[in-house]
């Protein structure tokens, strides 16, 4: 039988409210508009999102950044297993058999979002834009069909 703590953790958004994401294949970041409830979110397509620059599909839970990620571990850290480190430390002085000693882990950075990247919206899906870097030069598809971006005369954009 095995126990599961639920957690929650607040990431921010940038000042147009999209979330930065990170594809698990190619690694770059980007960033997409979550729904404000279900009702607006379009459904994930079979085999996951795609990236809106390789167009490789991964699972919803797969698009976390490296940083997200560090922020969720030292959370659960802090929440779970140094509690339980804590409680066996005070047994084992109490029992005083035996002598623990854990070292502190490094606190890792609070999350900031910059108002960065450049927004590219799509015809396909207009409720799912995205933001890509600036720098990038060539299509930017869509997370829900993995279409690229079509430039107003309908042609495919490479902005």
């Amino acid at each position: 039988m095995s126990d599961e703590i639920e957690m929650s953790m607040t990431v921010p958004l940038d000042s147009d409210g999209f979330l930065r994401r990170q594809c698990p294949t190619c690694e770059r970041e980007f960033k997409w508009k979550p729904a404000q409830d279900d009702e607006d979110a379009a459904a994930a397509p079979d085999g996951g999102y795609f990236c809106p620059y390789c167009v490789v599909q991964a699972p919803p839970g797969s698009w976390w950044t490296e940083a997200q990620i560090a922020v969720a571990q030292q959370q659960a850290y802090d929440e779970v297993v140094k509690p339980q480190i804590e409680e066996l430390e005070s047994s084992a002085r109490q029992s005083g058999l035996i002598e623990v000693s854990v070292s502190e882990t490094d606190e890792p950075p609070s999350l900031t979002e910059q108002d960065d990247m450049r927004r590219v919206d799509f015809n396909c899906h207009r409720e799912e834009p995205v933001k890509v870097l600036d720098d990038w030069v060539r299509p930017v598809h869509c997370l829900i069909c993995g279409e690229p971006a079509q430039a107003d005369d309908g042609r495919e954009s490479a902005p």
